[in-house]
């Protein structure tokens, strides 16, 4: 299995990565990288190796799951991912009124990655043996994306039962369509209400639509501090069904208030938690749970700072010293990536 990142930043790529070959880690440039991906235009498309479709196979075996489906965390990270990033694309032809499914002529699931995160995007396609990849290099994103009728059908059988949020309205359409169209029997679940930290669902919410922050002022008063954010906007426009709900079991979870953004005149949800036991809750769910994308590397650097804060040690002068490269380390100035935690999904 092979992980290599081309990560576009702007005109000058200098960065080194570090990518995963038989569980080896390698260092490589990512200009040479880049150019053995060979992109001549904007979008490329990565083919999984095993998208023949095999109508029989599914009709006979769609009850026994299919043989990715059997890890619940596995499940609901992938889950939360989509939740976060994710998306449905229904052509009906001219019908442009509510959805009827016998006129669906065409269903492309998708998860949108930054193009960092594409070792992530290439090991589910390695995992799931679905899929396409294809990498949006002007928008510095990676998408991995699902429109063959056997790709769509692992993706359902394995997010199914496990989702919590608006999009679920039009994932089951997408069951229903599946089920006409193969006369299958593939349940439609409700939301899942089970608790947040009882799976990894949170975990893949957060690799989509979170971020780990540490504040270091040293201005008039010098202050350090670490956030968690999470944002989603406050109405998904397919279902017109609000976020809140979610937003807030998350905010009652991390145990903190639920806020609210707006930029480029949109309305969003906001989760930011920052205080003592925000932090011990984070942390202690983080030891369960793991992050699989790059942010997992800034969670790192994220959490070696919050456990100095909660020791009361984060402002002696090797440590503000030592947080101070944490911080100029990760996020958009991390300069290189590690990406054996991938083993472990």
């Amino acid at each position: 299995m092979n992980f290599f990142v081309p990560l576009l930043i702007g005109a000058e790529i200098k960065k080194s990565i570090i990518f995963i070959n038989n569980k080896k880690k390698y260092y490589c440039d990512i200009i040479h990288l880049y150019k053995e991906i060979n992109i001549i235009n904007n979008n490329t498309n990565i083919e999984s190796k095993n998208n023949k479709f095999n109508n029989q196979y599914y009709i006979n075996n769609i009850d026994k799951n299919d043989k990715y489906i059997n890890s619940k965390n596995f499940n609901s990270y992938l889950a939360g991912l989509f939740e976060g990033d994710g998306y449905i694309s229904i052509s009906r032809g001219n019908n442009l009124g509510k959805i009827q499914i016998s006129k669906i002529r065409k269903v492309v699931i998708g998860i949108t990655f930054n193009i960092k995160d594409l070792p992530l995007c290439q090991y589910l396609q390695d995992k799931l043996q679905k899929g396409w990849i294809r990498i949006k290099k002007n928008e510095n994103a990676c998408i991995l994306f699902f429109h063959t009728d056997d790709g769509l059908i692992t993706f359902v059988n394995i997010v199914n039962g496990h989702l919590r949020s608006p999009k679920l309205y039009k994932f089951n359409i997408v069951v229903d369509y599946l089920n006409l169209k193969y006369s299958l029997n593939i349940t439609k679940y409700k939301e899942d209400n089970s608790e947040l930290g009882s799976n990894n669902w949170l975990a893949g919410f957060i690799d989509a639509d979170g971020g780990f922050y540490i504040r270091y002022t040293d201005k008039a008063k010098f202050r350090i501090a670490c956030i968690l954010t999470i944002e989603q906007k406050k109405i998904d426009p397919i279902s017109n069904l609000s976020y809140e709900p979610l937003f807030l079991k998350i905010s009652v979870f991390l145990n903190t208030k639920l806020e609210f953004s707006k930029h480029n005149n949109k309305s969003y949800f906001l989760i930011r938690a920052s205080n003592r036991n925000n932090l011990k809750i984070i942390l202690y769910y983080f030891s369960y749970y793991k992050l699989y994308s790059s942010k997992y590397l800034d969670f790192l650097n994220w959490s070696e700072t919050a456990k100095l804060l909660l020791n009361n040690t984060a402002y002696n002068t090797f440590n503000k010293k030592h947080i101070y490269e944490l911080k100029n380390s990760m996020n958009n100035k991390r300069t290189y990536f590690i990406w054996d935690h991938l083993l472990n999904l």
